[in-house]
């Protein structure tokens, strides 16, 4: 066995004086062979980052707390083992990768610790440059880290990893931020690592698609305890329990439990795999599928946008183009999902509509008002951002205190304020942790804060870069509830995402963003269900709305943007529900 865990028990310490030990892992026994591509979900606290952390030698040693059970790792006692000496048999890439990035450049990143294992000069070059063609940063050898969008900051973490080559890989949330087409570029290169080196790769992930394709074994963490083990297949067909736990599943798998009769002896996980199941049906349905699927009606704005952003050029102090003369005109009330590849622009554009960047040439208005000349705090009173990394928001002393801070820098003060708090702690269940250093919460939970922290402010428009990324079904269900509702208060939504699906579901208008300049822009149905258009910029329609495609020659509606659609239409066209 490349890992064995046995009643594997870890508590942290006390997080303030008087108060008890907090458990994290209870009993968790697991073995992984040599060469096994595994995945491990759970919810957001259900004990996977503090398990890398156990793996890797780095819990308790740098942690503190309690370390019980046995923990081997490619042979060794991974708690009686010096950490360096373990990084040699497991490599490690963080949540966050800015944690583990400190170098000048992205080549000096990546030969750091090769330069370590004194390996020739030009083996090292070599290495490099395969890394980061691996991950899609070959040209930006010579750029420093700090200047990569978060999702190019997680590549350069991964191209750290693979240059190194260790008999085992961890990955925590390798695809958290990455666009579809860098998810898919990492995806193809672990299962080259493990077909071509016999790698073991474990990855800690929220991302139910990819590991539907890319892992063979997934285990399933919830309380610190192993509560599923099996095949994707097997795992992701106990949809019910999955949605108890706060796991996501596939979209296919999502369908499949809305049509069980169908698929009892046939379970999918891909659009593929549904249309050969669902294809020979379609002729015994065929006469009831001409009816088109019912149209969204488009809402009626008033003609004053609430963000106009007219031929806006930045370009960074490095020579990065990042706005390339982009105009957007969002009307007031309007939900809009920003989607795009890494390095797009989609992040800098952001910044702009509050102040903290300002374009070079062109112009940007909010809420009619020209934004030049306004400071951000002034802009903060109409534009609630949320960063794509909340620790870059988040510096109080409680979570309390976090969410007052901007309340009170508005001039909020007294019983409103406290109501607003009060509020914004309820709203996103914070109200337990109200009083504990938001600096201790996991990164979920950190989310939640700097979420709460703008709901307090009670902002016209909101601007999310991410908000998604290290949320578990449960916490990504409350974000989009709660977005849900200030667009039916009126409130303007900019919302910059990487999950299609949830665009699909929630936006009223789509919008690409691709090197600086809008490149598609329009209503779901129509830029979602364009699967060529998307590709040019590194993107594909949802998985349902990809199988309503395969499903169009048979004469069934498309396109579809949601299970609901879909199953809607079978349903009609069924007749009676469900065949």
């Amino acid at each position: 066995m490349s890992v064995h865990l046995d009643d594997l028990h870890f508590s942290y310490p006390p997080i303030s004086a008087g108060a008890p030990a907090v458990e994290v892992l209870h009993g968790v026994t697991l073995d992984v062979p040599a060469g096994q591509s595994l995945a491990i979900m759970g919810p957001t606290s259900s004990g996977k980052s503090t398990l890398a952390l156990v793996l890797a030698g780095l819990a308790p040693s740098m942690t503190g707390g309690v370390l019980t059970g046995q923990v081997q790792v490619n042979g060794q006692d991974a708690a009686a083992t010096p950490a360096a000496v373990l990084s040699a048999s497991l490599g490690i890439v963080f949540q966050e990768p800015e944690r583990q990035l400190f170098n000048m450049t992205v080549a000096e990143e990546v030969a750091f610790s090769l330069e370590g294992l004194a390996l020739p000069p030009q083996e090292i070059g070599e290495r490099v440059e395969l890394a980061l063609a691996q991950v899609g940063l070959t040209g930006l050898e010579e750029r420093s880290p700090w200047q990569l969008s978060g999702g190019q900051q997680k590549r350069l973490a991964i191209a750290t990893l693979l240059a190194i080559r260790p008999p085992i890989l961890l990955l925590d949330e390798p695809m958290a931020g990455l666009d579809p087409a860098a998810r898919r570029e990492v995806a193809a290169v672990l299962a080259d690592l493990r077909r071509t080196a016999a790698a073991t790769v474990i990855v800690l992930e929220k991302d139910a698609e990819f590991v539907a394709r890319w892992a063979e074994r997934v285990v399933i963490l919830a309380a610190g305890q192993v509560v599923l083990d099996g095949t994707p297949t097997a795992v992701f067909t106990e949809v019910e329990r999955l949605h108890e736990l706060g796991v996501a599943v596939p979209q296919m798998a999502e369908l499949a439990a809305r049509l069980p009769n169908l698929v009892a002896s046939a379970p999918f996980l891909t659009a593929r795999q549904a249309a050969a199941v669902l294809v020979p049906q379609l002729p015994t349905l065929a006469p009831n599928l001409h009816s088109p699927l019912p149209t969204r009606q488009p809402p009626v704005y008033a003609p004053q946008p609430a963000i106009d952003v007219r031929e806006a050029t930045f370009r960074y102090e490095n020579g990065t183009l990042a706005l390339d003369r982009l105009s957007l005109a969002v009307p007031a009330g309007q939900f809009v999902a920003i989607l795009g590849r890494n390095g797009g622009g989609k992040s800098t554009l952001a910044r702009h509509l509050n102040g903290l960047l300002r374009p070079q040439s062109g112009a940007v208005a909010i809420g009619g008002e020209p934004s030049a000349g306004r400071r951000v705090g002034e802009l903060a009173r109409e534009v609630g951002y949320v960063f794509q990394n909340p620790d870059r928001q988040i510096f109080a002393t409680s979570v309390r205190e976090e969410v007052a801070y901007g309340v009170r820098n508005l001039g909020v003060i007294g019983q409103e304020a406290g109501q607003r708090v009060d509020e914004a702690l309820t709203v996103f269940d914070l109200t337990a942790v109200a009083e504990t250093p938001p600096a201790v919460l996991g990164y979920g939970l950190r989310r939640l804060v700097t979420l709460a922290s703008v709901w307090a402010m009670q902002p016209p428009i909101w601007v999310l870069d991410e908000p998604t990324t290290g949320l578990d079904v449960r916490y990504t269900g409350i974000l989009m509830d709660r977005l849900r509702s200030l667009h039916e208060r009126g409130n303007t939504i900019l919302f910059i995402t990487h999950d299609l699906r949830l665009a699909a579901e929630f936006a009223e208008r789509v919008v690409v963003v691709d090197g600086g300049q809008t490149v598609l822009d329009g209503p779901p149905a129509a830029v979602l269900s364009d699967a060529v258009a998307l590709s040019s910029f590194g993107l594909r329609p949802p998985p349902v709305t990809r199988l309503s495609a395969l499903l169009a020659p048979y004469s069934f509606p498309h396109p579809t943007l949601t299970v609901e659609e879909f199953a809607a239409a079978w349903s009609s066209a069924a007749g009676n529900g469900e065949r």
